[in-house]
Parts: C-alpha cells; sequence; structure tokens
C-alpha cells in the first residue's frame, strides 16, 4: 500500500510533464503561426475544425480558395495550424523552390508513418544515404532504351482495355472508366517491371485495387483525426484491425509475385541476365538482393512502392484526362486527328516509341489535364530545421506542402485557371513562367523517377481509346471530384458513353 502513493505522484509528475511539452509546442506554433498568411485559427486546436468539416474532395476545393485568397492579399505562402503543428503552402513556383531545392529538408515527416508499414524504407520514403543508394540502383530500370522495349506491353494492355470497353459502345450503356484504367495500369506495372501476368482486366474485384484503395483513404483519415493518433485508441476503436487485413491483402501480392519470379529464375524458366538494361525492375533488385545490398524487407519495400507509385497515380491521370477530353469534343477531335497524321487511320495498329514521342498536341493535352487536376495533389516534407520562405520562417518540425493542386490553380499565373487550355503548354508560354509553377511530378532531387514511364505508358492507353471511341461525358465537369488523398481518385468515377468509330 505504501508503493501506491509514489507511483500515483510519479504518473502525475509524467503526465504534467508531457503536458507542459505539448503547451510549450502549441506557445511556438501559436507564435509562429500568427506571422504566416493563413486563416483565423483557436488557440489549441487551430484550423482542425475548418480540415475535419469538410469532405476529401471538398478539402482540395477549400485549400485552393484559400490559397487564392492569399494570393489577391499579396501573400506568396500561407499556412493553416493543427495541433501543435503547422501546414506551410508555398503558393508560387519560387517560393516552393526553397523547399523544392534543399539537399538536407527531405524528410516526409511523420504524416507519412501511416505508409511505413506497407512500403518501408521504400525509394518513396527513405532518406539520406539509403535513398542515394536505392535511387542509384533502380535508376538504370527507366533508362530509355528499356522504356522502348516495354512498349509491347503497352500495345497489349491497351488492347485488352479497348476490348473490354466494346459492349459498352455497342450498348450505349454508361461505363466509369476509371476502375477499367486501374486494371490496365496494374496488368502493364506487373507485366514490364516485375515479368508478371496478373489478368487483372479480367478480375473486376482484384484484392489488390481494393486494398490500394482502402489503404489510401485510411491515410487521410488517419491525418486528420487525432482519435487515431492514440495507438490504444486506434487499436480500441477497430482500426488497427483494418489497417492489419488492408497490409496483409498488400504484403501477400507482392509477395506472391516475388516469391514466384525467383522461382522462375532458379528453374531456369527466365533466363539471367547480367546485363542491367536487359533486366526488369523486380530481376535488378533480386540481384541486388543476391549481393546482399537489400534486405528481405528492402525488397519488398522497394517491390511495394513500384507497384503503388507505377500504376496508381497513372490510373488517376489518365481517368482525368479522359474526363477533360469528354468534356472538350474540339481538343478530343484534334487529338484523334494528330493520331490518325502520325500513327495511320488503323485503330488496332500498335503506337510505337517514336511515334508516341511525335504526338505533342497529345503531350500538351496530357500536361494541361495535370494542371487543371494533378494527379497527386500534394506531397509533405517535415522540417528538421527552420527555413524562412520569402521572409516568414517556417518553425522546425512543421510540413511544408509542396501542393500541385495549389500551385496550378495560380490564376496570377494561368489565366482562367478553371479553363482547359492544352496551348498553355506551347514552348513560348511555357517560357514565361517559372519552372516549378508546374510540378505534377515534383522536382528538385527528389522527383518522381517514373515520371517518362508513367507519360509514355497514359499516351498508349489514350491513344488506343481515343482512335476507337468518341468520349461524351453523363455527368458535368464538376459533378465528378478529385479526393484529397494520396492520389486524387474521382469521387464518382469516370462515366462516358462511347461511340465506336467507324
Amino acid at each position: 500500500m505504501a508503493l501506491i502513493f509514489p507511483v500515483i505522484i510519479a504518473i502525475s509528475v509524467l503526465f504534467l510533464f508531457e503536458l507542459f511539452k505539448k503547451f510549450r509546442k502549441i506557445q511556438k506554433v501559436n507564435y509562429y503561426g500568427s506571422k504566416i498568411p493563413g486563416p483565423p485559427a483557436n488557440y489549441v486546436m487551430g484550423n482542425m475544425s475548418m480540415l475535419q468539416n469538410e469532405s476529401s474532395h471538398g478539402l482540395i476545393k477549400m485549400f485552393m480558395e484559400e490559397a487564392k485568397r492569399e494570393r489577391e492579399r499579396g501573400s506568396t505562402v500561407m499556412r493553416f495550424m493543427l495541433p501543435g503543428k503547422i501546414l506551410a503552402f508555398p503558393l508560387t513556383g519560387k517560393t516552393v523552390s526553397k523547399i523544392l531545392e534543399s539537399t538536407t529538408e527531405i524528410d516526409k515527416g511523420e504524416d507519412y508513418d501511416f505508409f511505413k508499414p506497407w512500403l518501408g524504407g521504400g525509394l518513396l520514403l527513405s532518406i539520406g544515404e539509403r535513398w542515394k543508394a536505392h535511387r542509384k540502383m533502380i535508376t538504370p530500370t527507366f533508362h530509355f532504351a528499356k522504356l522502348e522495349g516495354y512498349f509491347d506491353v503497352f500495345n497489349q494492355e491497351a488492347k485488352i482495355f479497348v476490348e473490354c470497353l466494346e459492349k459498352f459502345s455497342e450498348s450505349g450503356e454508361t461505363v466509369n472508366l476509371h476502375p477499367y484504367i486501374n486494371r490496365c495500369t496494374l496488368d502493364i506495372i506487373c507485366e514490364t517491371a516485375m515479368g508478371t501476368k496478373v489478368n487483372a482486366q479480367f478480375n473486376h474485384k482484384h484484392p489488390y485495387l481494393e486494398a490500394v484503395e482502402g489503404y489510401t483513404s485510411m491515410m487521410l483519415e488517419y491525418a486528420y483525426s487525432p482519435l487515431m493518433w492514440n495507438p490504444f485508441l486506434f487499436w480500441l476503436l477497430g482500426h488497427k484491425k483494418r489497417q492489419d487485413f488492408l497490409l496483409y491483402t498488400l504484403k501477400k501480392f507482392t509477395g506472391d509475385i516475388i516469391a514466384e519470379r525467383k522461382a522462375a529464375i532458379e528453374s531456369g524458366e527466365v533466363e539471367k541476365s547480367n546485363s542491367k538494361r536487359n533486366m526488369n525492375f523486380l530481376d535488378l533488385i533480386l540481384s541486388q538482393k543476391e549481393t546482399n545490398v537489400l534486405s528481405e524487407e528492402d525488397l519488398r519495400s522497394e517491390v511495394d512502392t513500384f507497384m503503388f507509385g507505377g500504376h496508381d497515380t497513372t490510373t488517376t491521370s489518365a481517368s482525368w484526362t479522359c474526363w477533360n477530353l469528354a468534356h472538350n469534343p474540339d481538343v478530343q477531335e484534334k487529338v484523334y486527328e494528330e493520331l490518325v497524321e502520325v500513327c495511320g487511320d488503323d485503330p488496332n495498329g500498335d503506337i510505337t516509341y517514336e511515334q508516341a514521342n511525335k504526338l505533342q498536341y497529345l503531350d500538351r493535352v496530357l500536361r494541361e489535364s495535370k494542371r487543371l487536376i494533378a494527379p497527386v495533389p500534394s506531397v509533405e516534407r517535415q522540417l528538421q530545421n527552420d527555413m524562412e520562405i520569402d521572409g516568414y520562417t517556417i518553425p522546425a518540425g512543421s510540413n511544408v506542402s509542396i501542393a500541385p493542386m495549389v500551385l496550378h490553380s495560380n490564376h496570377l499565373v494561368f489565366k482562367n485557371p478553371e479553363v482547359f487550355d492544352p496551348d498553355r503548354f506551347l514552348p513560348e508560354e511555357c517560357s514565361k513562367r517559372h519552372p516549378y509553377d508546374f510540378v505534377p511530378f515534383s522536382a528538385g532531387i527528389k522527383n518522381c523517377i517514373g515520371q517518362k514511364f508513367s507519360i509514355l505508358n497514359e499516351k498508349v492507353i489514350i491513344s488506343h481509346l481515343v482512335r476507337n471511341y468518341r468520349i461524351e461525358p453523363k455527368l458535368k465537369f464538376n459533378e465528378t471530384l478529385p479526393c484529397f488523398e494520396a492520389v486524387a481518385k474521382p469521387s464518382k468515377g469516370i462515366p462516358v458513353k462511347l461511340t465506336k468509330r467507324v
């Protein structure tokens, strides 16, 4: 009994100490946050009520509207405040360059901790020497000579995609293109990067795709729900069980692919190459594993990172491109005319690497679609040290958002930013802007390593679709909206009517 009181006192002291630390943190956040432009904030909860009361797609609209309001006041940076934390948004290409060009502030931060059980120490989340080593190892996978070799798969799977849609053109029934594109890009990434066919286009309830969607949605829920930050409450409310189930599905899928490829190599079914340029992504990192560069966990993390990054962003980008084409029939016809001119009038003919690079108008269409709706709305860096951006001090521990959704809607750079206009990306127009006013694949040393792969993949998919069908929307443009998640998936899909070209 005599020990009870000392224990109670010790627990009370620890509790008060933690409370004091949190209070000091809130004091610091309010001191710096009050000096940075942004919406009025509660002393303790900051702007949490604004964020929690918005839907996923409503968050993007809110961030863009606040950014416009601050730009009209002459601000080049804005902030939102969360309990004990600042979220800062550079509003121009010039101000975002401070974080993009930093060689030291590259930590994704604690908001990405939710991804760590899935993507671990893969290229997306790693930093420092580990990141440099992994980036160097993976770079040969995206050499232009290898990209050219992927075109057989790009064309083969794009044709299957077109065939899967034929029944809708015959019946006139509305089709949501998003899941069809999603399955197509998964088949492409598995075969080009992993050397494995999974035939997702014939499996409309593929568990991996459902798990990716579930996990990325859960990440956003976690980021803006303080109750989920407490490990005990996270478990008690059933979130841990849901997370574990999704992780099991995700890891099993990639684990099975790795095991199958290993077995194929060991049995001699797949000929082993000593040239990095001749290896697919998985074979390349398996060869690194043999020289003890990668642990088993490293191997799985890199495969999971590549699987997620290689198909989900391309799916989102291609989906919004289709939506923009559907709502801009004149642009769609120009794309078709260019395809006929460059690739011929056979709707079933393959698109070659050389032809894809000649599709300059389609290239501008893809860029403008990524400007209007950024496939990745935002990525964050957590500052390890105080950083000054255009005269404002962002304290260490804050998150700085590299937000294409905000940068691309800058009405001071892109006149009438809500209008779809591919000619914004004519060379003479691009030269008038700061290089970082348009950053769909981020920029600087941590730019997207697979951006060329994604662009070519998307070009082939869109080319086959437009050569075979006219696309008409079945909802108004803003009746399906981008969601504020890891990728900006459409809230109501991409519902269209397809008419066979004759």
